[in-house]
């Protein structure tokens, strides 16, 4: 048998198998799915219970009421059915929103309700006759409500904000720094500031810039939900100067002196702000008002002013001696 014999009979062995193969593969296809199916069936006819969202909103809002405090956006909803049945509730057609008109569920004067007992009322048209609802959960069932009262308050920082060490904070602000507030006139005067999300921050070491959301405060809705914070932060450097002492209060005819007439004041200032520490900025002075009851004890020294931006300013002795003098014109 010569080598193109052999080629062709190779190729129809060859063919041959793969032929019997597909067959082969092919039923056992045919077999995974049949029982895929069967077991798919079987499984979805038994009862299971599943958790579904179900949107609400309230519906049909006067144009003098605004809505402070709102129900939540959905309520969960636990259900008990044959798997076929909760499928279309999963993925076919998902339960309607449900509209609670306002008018209907606004109880008080600033405040609305809606009980589990009323949602499950609400909820059981919309389901099938064989549905069990086996519970309605929320994450509140009341809402809030003004007629247009509002006001601005200052926003505050809530929080720990501290530096590395020889870093300071030298500017901090935040862009708004106050909002609208809108809340039933009672409420209303009880609420003195808002306060941002908890801020802590630690071993800062450069400035930084966050958007930080803001506290609900209950039975109110501020008109801005968010505010941005940012922290300068500034190296501290130290410088020692002289600065003259002054004396103050001093009758006529008296002079006061101070032994000695200048003293050293150590100050701590970012590096930012070195260049405001001059001695001509700082006052230093000596109080004829507060001289000591004994000549023997020493008279005490203020800092009176100093530039802004000066983080801490002491001196190295706060008493000085003092001489005093009469003199007639």
């Amino acid at each position: 048998m010569d080598s193109l014999q052999w080629q062709h009979k190779y190729k129809d062995t060859k063919d041959f198998l793969l032929r019997l193969l597909n067959k082969e593969f092919l039923v056992f296809l045919c077999f995974l799915a049949v029982s895929t199916a069967f077991w798919f069936l079987t499984t979805l006819n038994d009862t299971y219970e599943k958790e579904v969202k179900v949107p609400i909103t309230i519906s049909d809002v006067p144009q003098n009421i605004v809505i402070t405090e709102p129900l939540p956006d959905s309520i969960r909803v636990t259900l008990r059915d044959k798997g076929f049945n909760l499928l279309k509730y999963i993925f076919k057609e998902n339960i309607r929103p449900l509209r609670l008109p306002f008018s209907a569920y606004a109880k008080d004067k600033n405040k609305g309700n809606v009980t589990q007992s009323e949602l499950h009322k609400l909820l059981r048209p919309r389901l099938n006759e064989s549905t069990v609802i086996v519970s309605v959960k929320a994450e509140h069932w009341d809402f809030y409500y003004c007629h247009g009262n509002k006001k601005r308050i200052p926003i505050l920082i809530n929080g720990n904000i501290s530096t590395k060490q020889n870093y300071y904070i030298s500017r901090s602000s935040l862009t708004p720094d106050s909002v609208t507030v809108l809340a039933e006139a009672e409420a209303l005067d009880t609420i003195k500031a808002a306060y941002t999300d908890v801020v802590n921050i630690e071993d800062l070491d450069e400035s930084t810039t966050q958007e930080v959301p803001l506290l609900r405060i209950k039975g109110a809705k501020l008109e801005t939900q968010q505010t941005s914070m940012s922290l300068i932060v500034d190296q501290l450097t130290e410088e020692v100067i002289k600065v003259p002492v002054k004396t103050v209060n001093v009758p006529e005819g008296i002079s006061l002196k101070t032994f000695p007439a200048q003293v050293e004041i150590r100050v701590a200032v970012g590096v930012r702000n070195s260049g405001i520490v001059k001695p001509e900025l700082f006052h230093v002075v000596a109080d004829y008002n507060e001289l000591p009851a004994s000549p023997d004890d020493k008279l005490y020294l203020k800092i009176v002013s100093q530039p802004r931006g000066i983080v801490k300013a002491f001196m190295k002795q706060n008493t000085v001696d003092y001489l005093i003098e009469t003199y007639k014109e």
